[in-house]
């Protein structure tokens, strides 16, 4: 375990006090010196990495409106609800990416206003993280490569207003006609909350006085975001070297097939001589016995001609009405 899955929750979960004083777990390799603490100098020299806290959780923020529309965003891991924060963009699933889109068109037809909110939660966590408001149609043809997965396809703007932890608790007592009457703390992704609950989830967003929130994790996520980048660039190379290397090996594969190829080839003379096979009758006698023929050694007159065994070579020629005359 590299301790870069998915996480429900970040270290402030566990109850920790002092969070700059929390050390990620990294796997310890031979030869790699890891940093084991980190001293007050290099923590007043970092440069911080926390958005400012003021533009969040404004004491006047709205929440009545005579018309707007809300919906449960479910994430698989806080990493990508801190991406969110720091980058001001989301993505969804295709199509939950469609559904908002509609949603976000149609609201934009309305001359006296239609804000589009987003109650974002974890999967498993026990709580709502926060309430985002969607700003801009979905590009379905632009793609971030900062999230903890590759998978989501299509991206929009969102900004956020509350960033706050507020517990399931809070808000099971508010149940959704259009989902079966069921609590909206135990939504799927992108489930629409109609507008007199989705105003009560608002108001109790803003009035829960929370101690925590994402934001008091913001430099822990910084460093695993750090971390599962250089991971995700290390892998690629990796891949992009196995081509490379499998490339190579077919390539040989293909010239010792190809040597192969030329030894297992028949001579010509080995050919023609299993071709015979194929051949008529006929024809075959006749190769056959004109070979001889040629064979024969012809012998001076009078030389040995005692011990020289007589030798009758005959030929076959192909008639007319298929028989054949010997001499």
């Amino acid at each position: 375990m590299d301790g870069l899955n998915e996480l429900n929750r970040g270290p402030r979960g566990k109850g920790s006090k002092n969070q700059k004083s929390f050390t990620p777990v990294a796997l310890a390799v031979k030869g790699q010196n890891i940093p084991l603490a980190v001293t007050k100098d290099a923590e007043e020299d970092k440069p911080s990495l926390i958005p400012d806290r003021e533009q969040y959780n404004h004491p006047d923020f709205p929440v009545t409106y005579a018309d707007a529309k809300f919906f449960i965003i479910k994430s698989y891991s806080e990493d990508d609800v801190h991406k969110s924060i720091k980058y001001n963009v989301w993505a969804s699933t295709p199509n939950g990416n469609k559904k908002l889109d509609a949603a976000y068109q149609e609201a934009q037809q309305n001359s006296g206003g239609c804000p589009v909110f987003l109650f974002f939660s974890v999967n498993t966590s026990g709580q709502f993280v926060g309430v985002a408001e969607m700003v801009g149609p979905v590009d379905f043809n632009k793609n971030v490569e900062y999230w903890q997965q590759d998978k989501w396809v299509g991206c929009f703007p969102v900004k956020w207003h509350i960033v706050k932890d507020v517990p399931n608790s809070l808000l099971k007592h508010i149940t959704l006609e259009n989902n079966e009457n069921k609590p909206v703390t135990n939504s799927r992704d992108t489930q629409e909350v109609r507008v007199e609950q989705g105003l009560q989830v608002l108001k109790i967003f803003k009035d829960h006085i929370s101690k925590q929130c994402i934001l008091d994790d913001f430099e822990f996520y910084e460093d695993r975001q750090k971390r599962i980048q250089d991971k995700k660039a290390k892998q690629q190379l990796f891949q992009k070297q196995s081509q490379v290397w499998e490339g190579k090996v077919t390539e040989e594969k293909n010239r010792d097939n190809s040597k192969v190829d030329l030894k297992s080839q028949k001579p010509p003379e080995v050919s023609a001589c299993l071709n015979k096979e194929n051949l008529p009758a006929a024809a075959q006698t006749t190769t056959v016995e004109v070979k001889l023929t040629e064979i024969v050694p012809v012998t001076k007159s009078g030389d040995d001609v005692k011990d020289a065994k007589p030798v009758t070579v005959t030929e076959k020629k192909p008639v007319a009405n298929g028989a054949s005359n010997g001499c």
